[in-house]
């Protein structure tokens, strides 16, 4: 299995939900997904946008399981300039839309197009998610 597409699955579950428990058993569920349909490479990142909105739509329902003690033991180290706090109420108070969009282009780097046709939108309304959850957590920042 790709090293890419664990890591993207990793760090869209955990930056939907905060939660290393039900992150790591979301990326179980939606990696054996990928693997049954043979998404597995980069030439499929569209599909791995279907497969992981599909499977954030069913993290309510998941148990999280324990697999390590800390962020580091189970790879999800965030960026030393991450603010964890503002990204909560991020998650919590915006538009959940904006939210998964601003997650797949800032912080897994997919193109508007991957987004678009994996969410089956226009790269514009992409662009208008983007933007509106950028404004969003901008004003964390505002003083």
């Amino acid at each position: 299995m790709e090293a890419s597409v664990v890591d993207t699955v990793a760090k869209f579950f955990f930056f939907s939900s905060l939660d290393e428990h039900l992150s790591f058993t979301a990326s179980l569920k939606a990696l054996t997904d990928l693997k049954h349909n043979d998404w597995l490479d980069a030439r499929h990142r569209s599909r791995w946008v279907q497969v992981l909105s599909k499977w954030k739509l069913k993290m309510s329902s998941l148990k999280g399981k324990a697999w390590a003690e800390n962020f580091v033991d189970k790879g999800f180290a965030p960026p030393k300039d991450f603010d964890v706090e503002i990204w909560a109420n991020f998650l919590q108070t915006g538009e959940a839309s904006e939210v998964e969009a601003v997650l797949f282009s800032k912080i897994l780097n997919f193109s508007e197009d991957e987004i678009s046709e994996g969410l089956g939108v226009t790269s514009g309304t992409v662009r208008y998610r983007v933007g509106r959850g950028l404004r969003h957590l901008g004003g964390y920042l505002e003083p």
